[in-house]
């Protein structure tokens, strides 16, 4: 067999018929829905849960590159949180199991500091899958006004706390220190 030959052979092989296509589709489509759903019922905030001023979805392991998002967030929210995932991805690529990531800087991929995403890698059977990520408006975080809508700010800081990205959470378990 020739080398054309065996790269045709390859090429046919990682082709996906639209059928198993589509399956695949609404099936990670259907996770990211869960998400969202979950989301929209654990909230406390009528902002998250009854304006939907939030996203989640599933991001490619190796650039953060969206593969799907929940249909029930903010369409706004595709290329932010693509954004932020990346730059998770470029800048700490040693997450593990568990490790969850918190980020509201507006710099990284974000949007305002009330824009807060969490980014967690998922394994399966030890090999690392894809990324999670998830955004929600927090109503509130600090700043020289309720809401940190201050139009007379003359600095990001002034508008709220400005998290980088931090692990929150580490093999599963949540970093007390980095919550107090």
């Amino acid at each position: 067999m020739t080398g054309e030959e065996t790269g045709a052979m390859e090429a046919k092989r990682s082709e996906i018929d639209p059928i198993t296509l589509s399956v695949v589709h609404n099936g990670l489509l259907m996770v990211s829905s869960e998400m969202d759903l979950v989301q929209e019922k654990m909230s406390f905030s009528p902002v998250i849960s009854e304006a939907m001023d939030r996203a989640n979805g599933i991001y490619h392991r190796d650039d953060g590159s969206l593969i799907v998002q929940g249909p029930r967030g903010l369409p706004l929210f595709i290329g932010v949180m693509q954004a932020t995932t990346g730059w998770v991805l470029k800048h700490q690529p040693d997450l593990a199991d568990g490790d969850v990531v918190i980020i509201n800087d507006p710099y990284l991929g974000g949007t305002h500091l009330m824009d807060v995403r969490l980014v967690k890698p998922y394994f399966y059977r030890g090999e690392l899958w894809c990324y999670l990520s998830s955004c929600a408006h927090w109503a509130d975080v600090g700043g020289a006004v309720p809401g940190g809508f201050a139009s007379d700010t003359r600095e990001v800081q002034a508008e709220g706390l400005r998290i980088p990205p931090v692990r929150i959470c580490r093999d599963g378990k949540l970093d007390q220190d980095m919550l107090d």
